[in-house]
């Protein structure tokens, strides 16, 4: 199918937004609203280009009927206008959780005040004025002290997050010279915790399924070997509730990380999560996949799968959750074990030289 001259600019000038608001890789992924999720995407899109460009210009054009119309020369304006009468003409309301994301809030904020469901209603003049105005509410929302500390203080919880990862895997690595490491999701059915009322109440039951696949792995119940885990629980408007984990095995026992995903994952859908209602990822299964390989074996010296590991695996999984944190906030969705300081271990043979070129 050939690409015309339009759609190929609008491709590189609008870059797809990534939200990752439902990052489970389940083949039975659910179809709950899935129309409700692409527009929430397309709304957080729009927003994040409108505090990237400086000027949104609108005009009053006449047609070629002599129709007046309000229309932009800026891809920005045109995209604003479209989630507008898409939000309209398709009846969106402002749906579970749909505030959780800082972008969407601001957006429904301008939307509310500017009494934006009867833009189809005022006559073109009048709808410039609101567009303008509409741009100018977004930038003033996102702009805000309250807006601002509130981004502060979820960068400051990511970072944290990250870095407390890092000192696992240095510490694991300066302790075993090659370190066997699982990525897997694991989820639950299709629907399940999708569109619920009580989201502490569920969150209390994942929570409670999860604290024993923890303790279970931790005690070798599932396979032995283990000597570190990160993990991330985060809530997906398609997927619900689902974990994001990295499991790290001591490399000189294992060397299969396939089948160990797999041992984890089987274990959580057929031992933990009842009634087959659990779901898992392999990740390792489909490592060939990926670009920038940050899974599998290990070595104390592949400083570039290690650099892989950090910035690429642990730096998605650290990233902020929205709903998360508007619907529970205080509520712990990060876990990972305590990084040790590696115990002075008499060897034989020549003493292995400590990497110097990692930054902690």
């Amino acid at each position: 199918m050939r690409v015309s001259k339009e759609e190929e600019r609008v491709s590189q000038e609008w870059p797809e937004c990534e939200l990752l608001i439902d990052d489970v890789s389940d083949e039975s992924r659910s179809v709950f609203n899935e129309e409700v999720v692409a527009y929430f995407k397309e709304v957080k899109a729009v927003v994040a280009r409108l505090l990237e460009v400086d000027e949104v210009p609108f005009e009053v054009h006449r047609g070629k009927g002599g129709t007046l119309y309000v229309r932009s020369s800026s891809l920005s304006g045109k995209k604003l206008i479209e989630i507008i009468i898409k939000k309209n003409s398709y009846g969106f309301k402002e749906e579970m959780f749909f505030n959780s994301h800082p972008y969407v809030e601001a957006f429904n904020t301008a939307w509310r005040e500017l009494r934006l469901e009867a833009f189809g209603d005022y006559d073109p003049d009048d709808q410039k004025d609101k567009l303008d105005s509409a741009v100018a509410k977004i930038r003033g929302v996102m702009q805000g002290e309250q807006m601002k500390r509130y981004l502060h203080k979820m960068g400051n919880a990511k970072r944290g997050r990250k870095r407390g990862a890092k000192r696992l895997i240095h510490s694991l690595m300066d302790k075993y010279a090659r370190l066997e490491v699982v990525r897997l999701d694991l989820s639950y059915r299709k629907g399940k915790y999708v569109d619920i009322v009580d989201f502490i109440g569920a969150l209390s039951d994942v929570k409670k399924d999860w604290g024993m696949f923890r303790q279970d792995m931790n005690d070798g119940v599932i396979a032995p070997g283990v000597v570190g885990y990160l993990a991330k629980l985060e809530y997906g408007l398609l997927s619900g509730f689902h974990f994001h984990v990295v499991v790290l095995f001591d490399g000189s026992r294992h060397r299969e990380d396939i089948i160990l995903a797999k041992m984890l994952g089987e274990y959580w859908k057929n031992q933990v999560v009842l009634n087959s209602e659990g779901r898992y990822y392999n990740c390792n299964r489909h490592k060939h996949e990926y670009r920038y390989l940050g899974i599998g074996t290990l070595n104390y010296y592949d400083n570039t799968k290690k650099e892989y590991l950090v910035n690429m695996v642990i730096g998605y999984m650290t990233k902020t959750d929205y709903v998360m944190a508007s619907e529970a906030p205080g509520e712990r969705s990060w876990f990972r074990s305590a990084h040790k300081v590696p115990e002075v271990v008499e060897r034989r043979g020549r003493p292995r030289k400590f990497n110097t070129t990692r930054k902690d």
